[in-house]
Protein backbone atom coordinates (compact mmCIF):
# COMPACT_ATOMS: atom_id res chain seq x y z
CA UNK A 1 0.00 0.00 0.00
CA UNK A 2 1.48 3.36 -0.68
CA UNK A 3 2.25 6.14 1.29
CA UNK A 4 -0.84 8.16 -0.11
CA UNK A 5 -3.16 5.25 0.71
CA UNK A 6 -1.84 4.76 4.21
CA UNK A 7 -2.59 8.42 5.36
CA UNK A 8 -5.36 8.42 3.56
CA UNK A 9 -7.33 6.28 6.42
CA UNK A 10 -9.27 8.31 9.13
CA UNK A 11 -10.85 7.55 11.95
CA UNK A 12 -14.78 9.64 12.42
CA UNK A 13 -14.49 11.33 15.55
CA UNK A 14 -17.63 11.40 17.92
CA UNK A 15 -18.11 15.15 17.01
CA UNK A 16 -18.23 14.13 13.37
CA UNK A 17 -14.46 15.54 12.26
CA UNK A 18 -12.21 12.84 11.09
CA UNK A 19 -8.56 12.38 12.47
CA UNK A 20 -5.36 10.83 10.21
CA UNK A 21 -4.87 7.25 11.34
CA UNK A 22 -1.28 8.19 11.38
CA UNK A 23 0.43 11.51 12.40
CA UNK A 24 3.87 13.02 12.94
CA UNK A 25 5.46 13.28 16.71
CA UNK A 26 7.80 15.94 17.31
CA UNK A 27 8.77 15.66 20.76
CA UNK A 28 12.30 15.96 20.75
CA UNK A 29 12.72 17.04 17.24
CA UNK A 30 15.35 19.85 17.67
CA UNK A 31 14.03 23.38 16.60
CA UNK A 32 16.45 24.16 14.14
CA UNK A 33 15.57 20.87 12.57
CA UNK A 34 12.00 21.34 13.23
CA UNK A 35 10.98 23.34 9.85
CA UNK A 36 12.32 20.98 7.64
CA UNK A 37 11.48 18.10 9.02
CA UNK A 38 7.54 19.39 8.68
CA UNK A 39 8.21 20.28 5.11
CA UNK A 40 9.20 16.91 4.36
CA UNK A 41 6.57 14.93 5.87
CA UNK A 42 4.40 16.96 4.15
CA UNK A 43 5.80 16.28 0.85
CA UNK A 44 5.79 12.56 2.24
CA UNK A 45 1.85 12.62 3.02
CA UNK A 46 1.88 13.38 6.84
CA UNK A 47 -1.24 15.68 7.15
CA UNK A 48 -1.63 15.03 11.50
CA UNK A 49 0.99 16.94 13.42
CA UNK A 50 1.01 16.57 17.25
CA UNK A 51 2.53 19.45 19.42
CA UNK A 52 2.76 20.45 22.70
CA UNK A 53 4.51 24.03 24.03
CA UNK A 54 6.54 21.31 26.04
CA UNK A 55 8.37 20.12 22.96
CA UNK A 56 10.18 23.93 22.61
CA UNK A 57 9.72 23.47 18.85
CA UNK A 58 6.12 25.15 17.97
CA UNK A 59 6.92 27.60 16.63
CA UNK A 60 9.23 26.64 13.72
CA UNK A 61 6.64 23.61 13.29
CA UNK A 62 3.67 26.33 12.53
CA UNK A 63 6.22 28.17 10.27
CA UNK A 64 6.74 24.82 8.21
CA UNK A 65 3.58 24.19 7.98
CA UNK A 66 2.99 27.76 7.14
CA UNK A 67 5.69 27.84 3.85
CA UNK A 68 4.17 24.51 3.00
CA UNK A 69 0.45 25.97 2.76
CA UNK A 70 1.79 29.27 1.25
CA UNK A 71 3.40 26.74 -1.54
CA UNK A 72 -0.21 25.74 -2.28
CA UNK A 73 1.19 21.77 -1.48
CA UNK A 74 -2.03 21.71 0.79
CA UNK A 75 -4.51 23.08 2.02
CA UNK A 76 -5.40 23.96 5.88
CA UNK A 77 -8.71 21.85 5.69
CA UNK A 78 -6.35 18.60 5.05
CA UNK A 79 -4.39 19.11 8.54
CA UNK A 80 -4.91 17.75 11.88
CA UNK A 81 -3.23 19.89 14.30
CA UNK A 82 -3.19 18.48 18.02
CA UNK A 83 -1.62 20.92 20.41
CA UNK A 84 -1.38 20.49 24.38
CA UNK A 85 -0.30 22.65 27.16
CA UNK A 86 3.01 22.86 28.59
CA UNK A 87 3.82 20.70 31.89
CA UNK A 88 6.74 21.35 34.69
CA UNK A 89 9.59 19.25 33.52
CA UNK A 90 10.39 16.52 35.58
CA UNK A 91 13.79 16.10 37.45
CA UNK A 92 16.02 13.48 38.12
CA UNK A 93 13.86 12.59 41.56
CA UNK A 94 10.29 12.39 39.80
CA UNK A 95 8.34 8.80 39.93
CA UNK A 96 6.86 7.42 37.21
CA UNK A 97 3.39 8.29 37.84
CA UNK A 98 3.74 11.17 40.15
CA UNK A 99 1.34 14.40 39.86
CA UNK A 100 3.65 17.18 39.26
CA UNK A 101 1.32 19.89 38.38
CA UNK A 102 -0.28 19.43 42.04
CA UNK A 103 -4.01 18.77 42.14
CA UNK A 104 -5.98 20.17 39.13
CA UNK A 105 -10.15 20.23 38.86
CA UNK A 106 -10.26 18.60 35.74
CA UNK A 107 -14.19 18.93 35.60
CA UNK A 108 -13.94 22.66 35.80
CA UNK A 109 -10.71 22.46 33.10
CA UNK A 110 -13.33 20.85 30.51
CA UNK A 111 -16.06 22.95 30.97
CA UNK A 112 -13.18 25.70 29.72
CA UNK A 113 -12.18 23.60 26.83
CA UNK A 114 -15.63 23.46 25.49
CA UNK A 115 -15.60 26.99 25.69
CA UNK A 116 -12.96 27.15 23.33
CA UNK A 117 -15.34 24.92 20.79
CA UNK A 118 -17.85 27.29 21.74
CA UNK A 119 -16.00 30.47 20.51
CA UNK A 120 -14.47 28.33 17.55
CA UNK A 121 -11.59 28.81 18.02
CA UNK A 122 -10.80 24.70 18.11
CA UNK A 123 -12.50 21.76 16.35
CA UNK A 124 -12.33 18.97 18.55
CA UNK A 125 -10.94 18.75 22.37
CA UNK A 126 -9.57 15.58 24.03
CA UNK A 127 -7.36 14.60 27.14
CA UNK A 128 -3.87 13.28 27.29
CA UNK A 129 -2.55 10.53 29.75
CA UNK A 130 -6.36 10.42 31.87
CA UNK A 131 -7.18 7.54 33.64
CA UNK A 132 -10.33 5.42 32.95
CA UNK A 133 -11.93 7.39 36.45
CA UNK A 134 -10.94 10.80 35.02
CA UNK A 135 -12.41 10.83 32.25
CA UNK A 136 -15.39 9.08 33.76
CA UNK A 137 -15.49 12.39 35.82
CA UNK A 138 -15.76 14.42 32.37
CA UNK A 139 -18.20 11.94 30.46
CA UNK A 140 -20.89 12.54 33.33
CA UNK A 141 -20.97 16.61 33.49
CA UNK A 142 -19.97 17.24 30.22
CA UNK A 143 -22.01 18.90 27.07
CA UNK A 144 -19.07 18.07 24.32
CA UNK A 145 -17.34 14.61 25.51
CA UNK A 146 -13.92 13.81 24.94
CA UNK A 147 -13.24 12.54 21.33
CA UNK A 148 -9.36 11.76 21.73
CA UNK A 149 -7.53 10.33 24.51
CA UNK A 150 -3.62 10.73 23.78
CA UNK A 151 -1.77 8.13 25.86
CA UNK A 152 1.08 6.11 26.05
CA UNK A 153 0.48 2.90 24.29
CA UNK A 154 2.64 -0.41 22.81
CA UNK A 155 3.33 -3.77 22.81
CA UNK A 156 4.73 -3.57 25.94
CA UNK A 157 2.06 -1.32 27.51
CA UNK A 158 -1.55 -2.56 25.88
CA UNK A 159 -3.60 -0.63 28.65
CA UNK A 160 -6.13 -3.01 26.82
CA UNK A 161 -8.88 -2.06 30.15
CA UNK A 162 -8.40 1.81 28.55
CA UNK A 163 -8.59 1.19 25.18
CA UNK A 164 -12.06 -1.06 25.53
CA UNK A 165 -13.39 1.72 27.75
CA UNK A 166 -12.52 4.28 25.38
CA UNK A 167 -13.92 2.54 22.24
CA UNK A 168 -16.87 1.37 24.20
CA UNK A 169 -17.38 5.48 24.96
CA UNK A 170 -16.86 6.04 21.07
CA UNK A 171 -13.57 7.92 22.26
CA UNK A 172 -10.68 7.04 20.17
CA UNK A 173 -7.48 6.79 21.33
CA UNK A 174 -4.18 7.86 20.16
CA UNK A 175 -0.85 5.92 20.67
CA UNK A 176 2.35 8.20 21.24
CA UNK A 177 5.82 6.36 21.98
CA UNK A 178 4.51 3.53 19.64
CA UNK A 179 7.84 2.08 19.63
CA UNK A 180 8.73 2.47 23.76
CA UNK A 181 10.24 5.42 23.39
CA UNK A 182 14.11 4.51 22.61
CA UNK A 183 16.48 7.16 23.74
CA UNK A 184 14.24 9.06 26.09
CA UNK A 185 15.72 8.54 29.41
CA UNK A 186 18.77 10.85 27.82
CA UNK A 187 16.54 13.63 28.06
CA UNK A 188 14.58 12.46 31.14
CA UNK A 189 16.54 9.81 33.81
CA UNK A 190 13.40 9.44 35.53
CA UNK A 191 12.67 6.90 32.28
CA UNK A 192 13.11 3.37 31.92
CA UNK A 193 14.12 2.09 28.45
CA UNK A 194 12.34 -0.85 27.33
CA UNK A 195 14.57 -2.95 23.82
CA UNK A 196 10.49 -3.31 22.16
CA UNK A 197 12.26 -2.90 18.91
CA UNK A 198 14.74 -5.66 19.03
CA UNK A 199 11.99 -7.98 20.85
CA UNK A 200 11.87 -11.84 19.42
CA UNK A 201 8.50 -12.06 18.52
CA UNK A 202 8.44 -8.92 16.83
CA UNK A 203 12.17 -9.58 15.36
CA UNK A 204 9.82 -12.96 13.79
CA UNK A 205 7.42 -10.65 12.39
CA UNK A 206 10.03 -9.07 10.75
CA UNK A 207 11.52 -11.53 9.15
CA UNK A 208 8.06 -13.60 8.31
CA UNK A 209 6.34 -9.99 6.73
CA UNK A 210 9.38 -8.85 5.38
CA UNK A 211 8.85 -5.34 7.59
CA UNK A 212 11.08 -3.15 10.05
CA UNK A 213 9.96 -4.02 13.19
CA UNK A 214 8.27 -0.27 13.61
CA UNK A 215 6.06 -1.26 10.86
CA UNK A 216 5.77 -4.64 12.65
CA UNK A 217 4.80 -2.33 16.21
CA UNK A 218 2.65 0.01 14.11
CA UNK A 219 0.72 -2.11 12.57
CA UNK A 220 -0.17 -3.60 15.83
CA UNK A 221 -2.01 -1.21 17.30
CA UNK A 222 -3.90 0.44 13.63
CA UNK A 223 -5.23 -3.32 13.84
CA UNK A 224 -6.67 -3.10 17.85
CA UNK A 225 -8.45 0.26 16.33
CA UNK A 226 -5.79 3.15 18.02
CA UNK A 227 -4.10 6.32 15.65
CA UNK A 228 -0.20 6.45 15.91
CA UNK A 229 2.22 9.51 15.61
CA UNK A 230 5.74 8.12 15.77
CA UNK A 231 8.18 10.45 16.08
CA UNK A 232 11.12 10.66 13.11
CA UNK A 233 13.56 13.14 11.85
CA UNK A 234 14.47 11.17 9.35
CA UNK A 235 13.17 11.23 5.49
CA UNK A 236 13.42 7.38 5.23
CA UNK A 237 11.72 6.37 8.30
CA UNK A 238 9.40 8.75 8.28
CA UNK A 239 8.23 6.89 4.98
CA UNK A 240 8.74 3.74 6.76
CA UNK A 241 6.43 4.45 9.24
CA UNK A 242 3.78 5.50 7.03
CA UNK A 243 3.52 2.06 4.36
CA UNK A 244 3.25 -0.24 6.81
CA UNK A 245 0.29 -1.17 5.28
CA UNK A 246 1.83 -1.73 1.78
Amino acid sequence: MTAEHTLGKHFALNDGNSIPLVGLGTSRILPNETISVITTAIDIGYRHFDTSEFYKNTTQLGDGLRQALLSGKVNRDELFITAKKGATKCNDHTKLGEYINGMCDHVQLWKEMEDVVDKGLAMSIGVSNFNQQQIKNIIQTCKIPPAVLQTECHAYLQIKDLVKFCQDEGIFITAFAPFGSPGLSKYKPCYKECDILKDEVVLDLVRKYERTPAQILLRYLIQRGIGVIPKSSDAVRLTENINFNR
